[in-house]
């Protein structure tokens, strides 16, 4: 298989790179010293060895937007759009996971490394694997997503075309699974034998952390990809949301519809934006997220959908304010909160004021009444 040099950088992980390292350097004035308490440890740091350097196989494509990117950002300067609930969220995960590293690894450049090391080897096992999938830490939401899969086929009219992977922070604790990715992305794995000498490094690594793997910070990915049509959902995004106050159903809910609405939109991209969503990347991001958001809301609220009531649909509409950004000018700009929360309820109404509540509007004329209304939200 065709290889070429993967770079563990921060934004990889959806961090600026200069922020994420002034993140863990900042950790590191704090937990220097507390290095000396790991007994296991000695006088020494651990090391990573080359041997569980990562590439990029030839077949894969990185997904064009992950839910991930917008929950390792850095918490934005107080404003009309920022910051949320969700900020304290990701600070009461990232600062004790960021300060036992830099302990253990010695430095924030090697925190930081080991940090995108475990992301991305989760994100390229949930991308590649084909076993049988579940959902939740013990599988719990498994069959509410099955549910779900088979709602969203028939309410799109796209049956048997989308696979839905889950992600789970126990691939990383898992010799067998670790070994499977490795020989698909370890830059110096030939065997399966070697595939198994850097699985057996990371399950060392874990012995002497309770957040390796056990973070949620592992399992945050959520993106769609042309790639088998597939949709990879973490439980790490729904455990962290579900902390703002969101009910875990609705937030599998709401994350696997507006990924599904984004498989609408490859679907139909050559008719849709022959030449792009707009000029500028960003603007263009935005304009097919809020789209994303609105059909989500349609499917979610409608009689044939998921058939939310306003009550929970006020939650599904705070789980997109928490998932905001204010990065105007990022090629990744989701929108703000502000403008998601408002995308949302456009769709909501689309399918709550429609006279015939039981009929289901095709994609091409969700997508028309989007652009048609668009202009209200941004």
């Amino acid at each position: 298989m065709k290889k070429s040099t993967f770079a563990l950088l921060c934004l990889a992980v959806g961090f600026a790179a200069t922020s994420c390292e002034n993140q863990m350097d900042e950790m590191n004035l704090t937990s220097a010293t507390k290095s000396q308490n790991v007994s296991a440890l000695s006088d020494s740091t651990l090391e990573i060895p080359q041997s569980l350097a990562l590439t990029v196989p030839a077949n894969y494509a990185a997904p064009g937007e992950n839910l991930r990117n917008l929950f390792t950002y850095d918490a934005v300067a107080p404003s009309t759009c920022g910051p949320t609930e969700f900020v304290a969220v990701q600070n009461k995960y990232l600062a004790p996971l960021g300060k036992d590293l830099i302990s253990l690894f010695g430095t924030a450049q090697a925190a930081n490394s080991i940090l995108n090391l475990y992301m991305t080897l989760n994100q390229y096992s949930a991308y590649f694997d084909t076993s049988k999938q579940y959902f939740g830490k013990n599988g719990e939401y498994t069959e509410l997503m099955a549910k779900r899969k088979r709602d969203l086929e028939a309410f799109w009219g796209m049956p048997n075309l989308i696979q839905l992977n889950g992600q789970h922070t126990a691939t990383l604790n898992d010799r067998e699974k670790l070994a499977d990715v490795y020989e698909i992305v370890g830059a110096n794995v030939q065997t399966r034998e070697q595939a198994y000498a850097a699985a057996d490094q990371l399950l060392y690594f874990n012995t002497f952390s309770p957040y390796l793997p056990e973070s949620p910070f592992f399992a945050l990915d959520g993106f769609a990809t042309t790639y088998r049509n597939l949709i990879v959902i973490g439980d790490g995004i729904v455990e962290m949301l579900s902390e703002t106050g969101v009910e875990p159903n609705i937030i599998w809910t709401g994350i696997l519809a507006h990924e599904w609405a984004h498989q609408v939109q490859f679907k139909n991209m050559a008719a849709w934006y022959p030449n792009g969503a707009a000029a500028d990347q960003a603007e263009a991001t935005r304009y097919t997220e809020l789209e994303a958001d609105f059909m989500a809301a349609y499917y979610m609220t409608h009689k044939r959908g998921a058939t939310y009531n306003s009550k929970r649909v006020e939650e599904f509409l705070t789980l997109f304010f928490q998932i905001g950004d204010c990065g105007f000018s990022s090629t990744g700009h989701h929108g703000t909160p502000a403008q998601r929360m408002a995308a949302a309820r456009l769709g909501f109404e689309l399918a709550d004021q429609a006279q015939k509540q039981g009929h289901i509007l095709t994609q091409q004329q969700v997508h028309e009444i989007f652009v048609s209304k668009i202009g209200t939200v941004i």
